[in-house]
């Protein structure tokens, strides 16, 4: 006699097998189609190192339902990054890496915007109100004025161009021992290491002021040349940082103030801030100046490989060794200064070392970044953080030591004594040599967390969850020249949109997102607009929605010429229409759900 549990497995298992034969056989059918019963193919591209492939897959059986074909292309990152950007794509199912820590999205979606994969333009339905809305936005110096901006942009982008259809952002859980205080996942390790203490000994602990954390290796702690800054940020220093709450709090820089239209910053430095000396000893005391802030905005602006910097700071005027005047212009389309509200947000990189990388040109007039010193310091790094690098290990581990004259335990700054005298990563590039080495104790976080892993929700561990800029969207190519109709930009019979829209409209309504986060290994939360919930008081809350509705979809699809009555749709005839419920309803009985924050 089977029990309740193994009659449950038994009839999930035939299920399975049923819908897996029946499946074969509808599937030739649909393959036998004609190219007739669609109205045109699109190519949709995936990143096969991510949830690309089953997101595509799903969207293109969806699509056969309002008669589009599709094919799909997987690649692996490099060739993915490569397809994106010269643009083998009618749709693309993408990850976005939000630029900095302000909600200004104009590196997505300007004209001129280096991450533009969709070919907005100025010249398209709605491109010139877009261009308008994001100038507006970055030089808005009120923040109420500023807010109703971006309102207006999401909504004009979301009905009237429709570039992207917001899938949802990342959330990162971080898993420590319950023996740790001070650390706060939402402020990061790095403003947390002040704070941070041992209460006492976990399990395989040995020594309460070590902290063992891990990491892919790496080979490089010059903060120019690296886009995830996180371990150079233990030994070099940003002029200040931005909290949880968005705000701006004050690092190497003591204070700042604007003038009255908000084109001139004066920036303050702490005094008495030391350099770590280089490992030759040759600089040993060298003091922080506003020298190291003008050739760090000038080598960022120069010479960095990871990114476009301080364009918007249009001259420096140093007043004296710790008072610096940047002059901002946030539009120089437009008649005199203008303000930049995002500057800020974007005064967080890391500062470097004048006296010592300022030591040699090349023919161009920039400093030579093949001298030695460059060199060593890209391997060394030199800041005036909490930590200096004592060794480095290859293939095993890197061990940062404390730095006993950093300026942050003094009481002007933070106060507090840094407890953490040694902070060691470990290479450990396999996750189940994470997960054993983080059960046993030798190590103090895990960062690779799924929701299976059922045993970090109780004691002795701590579990801090933590929304990140981060997105991801299915994104539209709007100059396709394969498939011309997803950017068409004739207008509909009616006049009220481009036949293009209306398609990308129709799409939209087809794409379930529900089942989509479903399919992911990670917990996320689902967006409506372009901005991640971390921008949440940004977030225009009754942005157009496009929620699954195949009568919508077919609306838009007629509006735009096409009629899917017309044709035989292979994709959800009735044998395919008795597989997905048979599908839903096996998983809906089988399969426990993602635990995603999702959107009514």
């Amino acid at each position: 006699m089977l029990s309740k549990k193994q009659l449950k497995t038994s009839i999930l298992f035939s299920s399975l097998l049923l819908i897996i034969g029946l499946s074969i056989i509808f599937t030739a059918e649909s393959q036998a189609a004609s190219n007739e019963e669609y109205f045109f193919k699109i190519r949709i591209l995936v990143n096969n190192e991510s949830d690309g492939e089953n997101v595509a897959s799903l969207l293109a059986q969806d699509l056969r339902r309002i008669c589009i074909d599709s094919s799909m292309y997987s690649y692996p990152g490099g060739s993915f990054e490569s397809a994106v950007l010269s643009r083998e794509f009618d749709i693309v199912f993408i990850d976005m890496v939000w630029p900095n820590t302000d909600v200004d999205p104009t590196y997505f979606f300007s004209e001129n915007g280096s991450a533009n994969y969709w070919d907005i333009t100025s010249e398209m339905a709605g491109g010139q109100d877009n261009e308008n809305y994001l100038i507006a936005g970055k030089t808005e110096s009120n923040e109420l004025a500023r807010i109703d901006t971006y309102y207006d942009w999401q909504e004009n982008l979301m009905a009237n161009i429709l570039p992207i259809i917001p899938l949802y952002n990342d959330v990162t859980t971080y898993v420590s021992w319950n023996t740790l205080d001070g650390w706060d996942h939402e402020e990061g390790i790095i403003a947390s290491l002040p704070y941070m203490e041992w209460s006492s000994l976990h399990t395989g602990q040995e020594n309460q002021s070590v902290f063992v954390d891990y990491a892919d290796e790496w080979n490089q702690l010059n903060p120019l040349f690296v886009e995830d800054d996180f371990y150079v940020s233990l030994i070099s220093e940003p002029l200040l940082r931005i909290n949880k709450n968005g705000e701006a709090e004050p690092v190497l820089a003591e204070s700042w103030s604007y003038n009255t239209n908000k084109t001139i910053l004066t920036i303050n430095l702490r005094d008495n801030i030391i350099w770590q000396p280089d490992v030759d000893q040759i600089y040993t005391s060298e003091q922080l100046s506003t020298d190291d802030i003008i050739f760090s905005i000038q080598m960022y602006k120069e010479i960095s490989t990871i990114g476009s910097f301080y364009n918007w700071i249009v001259d420096m005027v140093k007043e004296n060794d710790l008072q610096l005047k940047l002059v901002i212009d946030g539009d120089k389309n437009s008649p005199g200064l203008q303000p930049y509200a995002p500057a800020l947000n974007e005064l967080d990189k890391l500062i470097l070392p004048e006296h010592y990388l300022n030591v040699s040109l090349d023919i161009h007039g920039l400093p030579d970044i093949s001298d030695d010193n460059w060199i060593t310091y890209g391997a060394n790094g030199i800041g005036t953080g909490m930590y200096y690098l004592k060794r480095f290990t290859d293939g095993v581990e890197s061990i940062f030591s404390r730095n006993d004259v950093w300026w942050g335990t003094r009481p002007d700054a933070f106060n507090e004594d840094l407890d953490i005298a040694e902070y060691k990563v470990r290479f450990l590039p396999d996750l189940t040599a994470k997960l054993l080495e983080f059960y046993d104790g030798a190590l103090d976080v895990f960062k690779d967390y799924y929701e299976y892993m059922t045993d970090f929700n109780v004691v002795p561990y701590q579990k801090q969850i933590r929304s990140e800029y981060d997105v991801t969207y299915i994104g539209f190519n709007l100059q396709s020249l394969f498939c011309p109709e997803i950017g068409e930009e004739v207008l509909c019979e009616d006049e009220t949109m481009t036949k293009g829209l209306a398609v990308r409209k129709a799409i939209a309504y087809m794409i379930d997102k529900n089942v989509i986060v479903d399919l992911l290994d990670s917990e996320v939360d689902m967006i409506d607009s372009p901005f991640s919930n971390k921008f949440s008081s940004y977030i225009k809350t009754d942005i157009i929605k496009y929620t699954t509705n195949l009568d919508q979809a077919k609306l838009y699809m007629l509006k735009a010429g096409y009629d899917p009555t017309t044709l035989i749709s292979p994709g959800f005839n009735g044998p395919v229409a008795i597989i997905s419920l048979l599908v839903v309803a096996t998983i809906t009985l089988g399969l426990k759900k993602k635990k995603a924050k999702k959107t009514d």
